[in-house]
C-alpha cells in the first residue's frame, strides 16, 4: 500500500487534468498489450495493433514483459536526452515513437476527447463537494481518510508531496488499477493516474472510418482474412509472426499466403527453415488503391 500524506498546501494544489507527460499513456498502452489485458473492450484494438507492429515494436513488447513500463521504462525514456546516457536508452525512445504511431496516433483525437471529458466530470465533483470529495471518489480501490490517500501497491511506501500537491490524471489504457507516478522534477506534483469510466475504450479505439471502409471493400475481393494479411505485410514477416499479428494459426496463415502468392499479391523468400512474406508491387498497389479511394470518398 502506498500512502500519500497531504498538508493543507498539498490539498490546495491538487488538480485534475490530462497528464502533462503524454509518454505515460503510451507506456500504459504498451503494458496493456504486453499483458493482453483489458478484456473485450480492448480486443479489437489489441488485434489491430498487434498486426501492425514492426520489428522494433516487437522488441519493445518483449522488454515490457520484463520491466515495468511505469516507472522503469518511463525513467529510462525520460533520461535518454541526457548526453551521458547510452545508446540503449536512445533506442528505447525510437522504439516508443514507433509504437505510438501504430497504437495511439490513429486514435489520439478521440483518446484526448475522452480524457478531457473525464476531467470535466471530475471538475463538477470538485465544485459540488470539494477536493476531498474528489479524492474519496477517484477510484474504488483508492481510500481517502484523515488526510491520507491510500493506493494499492505491491510495496509499502509513505509519500509526502512537500507542498507540491497531486495531479489526478485520467488514462484510457490504465484499465484496471490506479498508479502513483513519481514527480517529474523538484517542486512538481506527484501524479495519480486512474482509469476513465468503464465502457469508453471500445468506442474510442474503434478502427478509423477510412481503414474500415478499405477492409470492407478489399474483403469481398480476396477474403477478409487475406485482406488482413495484406494489410499486415506493410513490413515483411515470417509465417509465425503473420499468424500472431492477425490472430490465426501458423498453419492457417501458410494456407492463405499460398493463395495470395499464387495471385501475385505477395512474394515469399525462404532461407533455411524460415519463410518471409512481403507484398508485391501489385499487392501494394491494390491495398493502396482501396485506401486512397476511401480517403477521397471521406472528403467528398
Amino acid at each position: 500500500m502506498q500512502r500519500v500524506h497531504f498538508s493543507a498546501q498539498d490539498l490546495a494544489r491538487t488538480v485534475v487534468k490530462v497528464a502533462e507527460r503524454p509518454l505515460v499513456e503510451t507506456l500504459f498502452a504498451l503494458d496493456l498489450l504486453a499483458r493482453q489485458g483489458g478484456g473485450e473492450d480492448y480486443a479489437s484494438w489489441r488485434q489491430r495493433t498487434t498486426g501492425r507492429l514492426g520489428r522494433r515494436s516487437w522488441s519493445l513488447l518483449t522488454l515490457a514483459r520484463t520491466l515495468r513500463p511505469v516507472p522503469d521504462l518511463l525513467h529510462m525514456a525520460e533520461n535518454a536526452a541526457n548526453p551521458k546516457t547510452g545508446t540503449e536508452r536512445q533506442n528505447l525512445v525510437a522504439m516508443l515513437e514507433d509504437f505510438h504511431k501504430v497504437a495511439l496516433a490513429p486514435y489520439w483525437d478521440r483518446v484526448s476527447a475522452a480524457l478531457e471529458a473525464d476531467c470535466t466530470a471530475r471538475g463538477r465533483t470538485v465544485l459540488a463537494g470539494g477536493i476531498e470529495r474528489l479524492l474519496s471518489t477517484v477510484h474504488p480501490m483508492v481510500r481517502w481518510s484523515g488526510g491520507v490517500l491510500e493506493i494499492p501497491s505491491h510495496r509499502s511506501q509513505d509519500v509526502v508531496p512537500g507542498g507540491a500537491g497531486l495531479l489526478l490524471a485520467p488514462s484510457l489504457f490504465l484499465y484496471d488499477r490506479p498508479v502513483l507516478i513519481p514527480a517529474a522534477g523538484r517542486n512538481r506534483p506527484l501524479v495519480l493516474a486512474y482509469p476513465v469510466a468503464g465502457g469508453t475504450a471500445e468506442a474510442v479505439l474503434a478502427a478509423p472510418a477510412a481503414e474500415q471502409n478499405a477492409a470492407d471493400a478489399l474483403g469481398p475481393l480476396v477474403g477478409r482474412t487475406r485482406a488482413a494479411i495484406m494489410k499486415s505485410l506493410t513490413e515483411s514477416c515470417t509465417t509465425t509472426e503473420l499468424g500472431r499479428r492477425i490472430g490465426i494459426s501458423a498453419a492457417s496463415a501458410s494456407q492463405h499466403t499460398s493463395v495470395l502468392r499464387s495471385a501475385g499479391l505477395i512474394t515469399t523468400h525462404r532461407r533455411l527453415n524460415t519463410a518471409r512474406h512481403s507484398l508485391t508491387p501489385l499487392g501494394a498497389a491494390l491495398l493502396d488503391g482501396f485506401h486512397h479511394r476511401d480517403l477521397a470518398r471521406a472528403h467528398m
